[in-house]
């Protein structure tokens, strides 16, 4: 072997061992750079949570100051109300209800007409009356059966018992009967 046969087989092995240990570090570097891709996804996509989270609470804040506006809006209508009640009306009625209706009722007691009247007290009867729970049938004369009893639809002949069911063969032989006279029939 002649010095130039060596010198270009020391030259590919070379060549050979560097092309392998450039693949086995650039395998090894392209996890790091998945791993930094994907932290840099959840630190994003922490970061979209807490400005969720954010206009979630100040949305709740806002809404709780609104409603809270609105309350003392209704107060300070209502005290307008009381106030001119006071003044304009001579009536100790409507003060009274104005009052009642500021005081928040802490019980479930029904509430007293401050008017009581003998044709109110009659008319509340008539409408409890005609507040009766709706029924879940016809309603029936004393002398016939309800809805709810067996024999309600059947005609007078077909009391329960007196007809029992066709048997299921019965009827497959006058259909296989029907069907023979027809194909015997001439056209």
């Amino acid at each position: 072997m002649d010095a130039s046969s060596t010198v270009w087989i020391i030259a590919v092995v070379a060549l050979i061992v560097g092309t392998l240990i450039g693949y086995l570090l650039g395998r090894s570097g392209g996890n790091d750079n998945r791993q930094l891709e994907l932290i840099e996804q959840l630190d994003e996509t922490q970061r979209e949570l807490a400005e969720y989270k954010e206009k979630v609470t100040t949305h709740f804040e806002e809404t709780a100051d609104l409603v809270s506006s609105l309350t003392d809006s209704y107060k300070a209508v209502h005290l307008h109300l009381a106030k001119s009640s006071v003044e304009l009306c001579s009536s100790d009625v409507a003060t009274r209800t104005l009052e009642e209706a500021a005081q928040p009722r802490l019980t479930a007691e029904p509430e007293e007409d401050v008017v009581a009247d003998a044709t109110a007290s009659e008319t509340s009867e008539e409408s409890d009356s005609s507040m009766a729970a709706p029924l879940d049938y016809a309603p029936k004369k004393p002398d016939e059966e309800g809805t709810l009893s067996e024999t309600f639809g059947l005609k007078e002949g077909e009391k329960e018992g007196e007809e029992t069911p066709a048997d299921p063969a019965d009827f497959a032989e006058k259909k296989e009967e029907n069907k023979t006279e027809e194909t015997t029939k001439p056209a």
